[in-house]
């Protein structure tokens, strides 16, 4: 009876399948040969029998969702809404992919950070724009919230209707979020909001976007943030559009803020939490941006492996040049090293133990995706001139991992940040802490 069961299981899971997409206008993969062929009709695989020994392996719950994503990008593939997160949110959300890491009161499937990992690192293979596609992204800034409000923004993630930016960096601090200079002062019945943010993505592209200023009741030894969630068509909020060299999927620009009154309902947490709800976020945050960029990195690396046994010079294929498949083996391991390292940070981020969490993520970000820049730049020289060209994405893969090296926490902020994990406070104080007073 249990072998019955799972036969079901298995039918009606392929039935809802291709009922989804039958009704969306997709064909539907059935077979292992067809699960292949998403991949080799990406621009950038250079032949359609390119092994790929990097593709990560998954139970049975991300397998599906594997599916889902190889399905979407086939049909997608080649056309401008396949760089965009939110068609792909509206495309999928009948199949849970904007919800996975969600609340189950609010539409989610509570899917694990363990699991999750894998399902950002496969995204990432066909495009580091996809590393938004899986997951409430930022509406999880929401997930401790008990407003009524604020839990139905997350409802409306997960159905695919509504898209989170987060604003945080400003024009002369990033990174060091403590050195903000927006503030929120409190006032009768809410705040008031001064400040201006820059090089911010999704503000064009999402619905509501994530503010954290400075709170008034900070003080120099005890910087407290304030977080607020507003509907990208608050009145007062005012927009600037800029230009970003990748990650061309979402826009790139800034928001402004002039003694914008906004109700306390707006805010997330309580007073002068928001530094709290911050570091809980962007643990999970860098976690996944960074799976997504191996992902990313490591379908380049394919390429350059299929490129070193099928081009030839002086009648030998690349490969008999040892000084190309040594970084070749050096760059997979290494990747692979990352990747132990985020679903080790997962696992312990689902036990509640984010202190450990960070420790991991911080240092996986921040080295990880140097390392996914470097084997992104390798597989764009081994290419040649076909690498720097557009017949190939290698070029824009290695830009948007350049992107990734700064957004979410800097690299050489955060490798200082997991030095003082290791080493002590003294190692943050004595190049970022304040002089004290003689």
């Amino acid at each position: 009876m249990p072998y019955v069961r799972a036969l079901c299981v298995v039918f009606l899971l392929e039935f809802g399948l291709s009922l989804f997409f039958s009704r969306s206008g997709f064909s539907v993969i059935t077979t292992d040969e067809e699960c292949s062929k998403p991949l080799a009709k990406l621009a950038s695989n250079p032949s359609k029998n390119t092994a790929t020994p990097l593709r990560p392996q998954g139970n049975e719950v991300q397998e599906k969702y594997f599916k889902v994503i190889d399905q979407v990008a086939n049909n997608l593939q080649g056309k401008e809404e396949f760089n965009s997160p939110m068609n792909w949110r509206r495309i999928t959300a009948g199949m849970g992919l904007p919800g996975l890491d969600l609340p189950k009161d609010v539409g989610g499937s509570e899917i694990s950070a363990r699991e999750m990992v894998n399902i950002f690192d496969y995204a990432g293979r066909y495009s580091l724009n996809l590393r938004d596609i899986a997951g409430g992204g930022h509406s999880r800034t929401l997930i401790d919230s008990t407003n009524p409000e604020q839990r139905e923004i997350m409802r409306q993630v997960a159905a695919g209707k509504a898209y989170m930016a987060i604003a945080i960096t400003e024009p002369d601090h990033g990174s060091d979020i403590a050195g903000m200079k927006s503030i929120s002062k409190k006032v009768e019945g809410g705040y008031r909001l001064t400040g201006e943010k820059k090089y911010n993505a999704r503000l064009e592209n999402g619905t509501h976007v994530v503010i954290f200023t400075q709170a008034d009741s900070s003080t120099p030894k005890q910087v407290k943030l304030n977080a607020f969630v507003l509907p990208l068509d608050y009145p007062g909020l005012e927009f600037e559009k800029l230009e970003a060299a990748g990650l061309k999927g979402n826009s790139f620009g800034g928001v402004s803020f002039d003694n914008l009154f906004v109700p306390e309902k707006y805010r997330i947490g309580n007073e002068g939490q928001g530094r709290e709800i911050f570091s809980k976020h962007f643990t999970y945050w860098r976690i996944m941006q960074t799976a997504a960029a191996i992902g990313t990195a490591n379908r380049a690396l394919e390429m350059t492996a299929d490129r070193l046994i099928t081009r030839k010079v002086y009648d030998k294929p690349l490969a008999a040049m040892t000084h190309l498949t040594q970084p070749l083996g050096k760059l997979t391991y290494e990747l692979k090293m990352v990747m132990k390292d985020l679903e080790r940070a997962a696992q312990l981020y689902d036990e509640g133990k984010i202190d450990e969490a960070d420790e991991i993520a911080t240092a996986a970000k921040s080295w990880g995706v140097e390392k996914a820049h470097e084997a992104a730049q390798f597989a764009v020289k081994t290419h040649g001139a076909k690498g720097y060209s557009n017949e190939l994405d290698l070029f824009e893969r290695m830009t948007d991992l350049s992107g990734m090296t700064i957004a979410d926490g800097a690299s050489d902020v955060l490798m200082s940040s997991y030095v003082r994990y290791i080493y002590g406070k003294p190692f943050w104080d004595i190049p970022f802490g304040k002089k004290k007073k003689r």
